[in-house]
């Protein structure tokens, strides 16, 4: 991932090791939402809105429909952590987002020990329903990414 929009540092817990010694598997995912969820702040930043709701920007709720995870490496107690996000793709209901997480003294020099993507579909919590994207969220998005809105077209659509 190339000059990401969002960069975390990630602790690593006692709790999170394995009997081996390293970060449990499942571990990642949650490393996942760390990073998501400063992508939400950095979008909410991008647009002038303060308050998140339950990590999201109200009238933009999302569940998320299929995650992957690759790993590359394990890791362990002691190791630094840096996580990244950046949506690759936004549709009309959806959009699918990128993470790696990478160990070294910074991310741009780290080396990947996972790569992922979950993709995510706009929901309204009340009604239980799937939802339309805002209006506001494909131009923030491209703002925040420094990227044209027709680069976010699914490749499918």
């Amino acid at each position: 991932m190339k000059n990401p929009p969002v960069v975390v540092s990630l602790p690593i817990r006692y709790g999170d090791l394995d009997p081996y010694g390293h970060v449990n598997n499942a571990v990642h995912l949650m490393f996942f939402e760390e990073i998501r969820l400063s992508y939400w702040r950095a979008l909410a930043d991008e647009i002038g809105f303060e308050d998140l709701e339950a990590g999201d920007i109200p009238g933009a709720r999302y569940v998320i429909a299929e995650s992957t995870i690759r790993y590359k490496a394990p890791v362990f107690l002691d190791d630094i952590l840096h996580g990244a996000a950046s949506i690759r793709t936004v549709g009309n209901r959806s959009y699918v987002m990128d993470f790696e997480v990478r160990k070294g003294d910074s991310f741009e020099n780290g080396t990947i020990i996972c790569e992922g993507s979950a993709a995510h579909v706009f929901f309204d919590p009340t009604s239980a329903e799937v939802q339309p994207r805002p209006d506001w969220f494909l131009t923030a998005v491209a703002g925040l990414e420094g990227r044209t809105e027709e680069s976010f077209v699914p490749e499918d659509s």
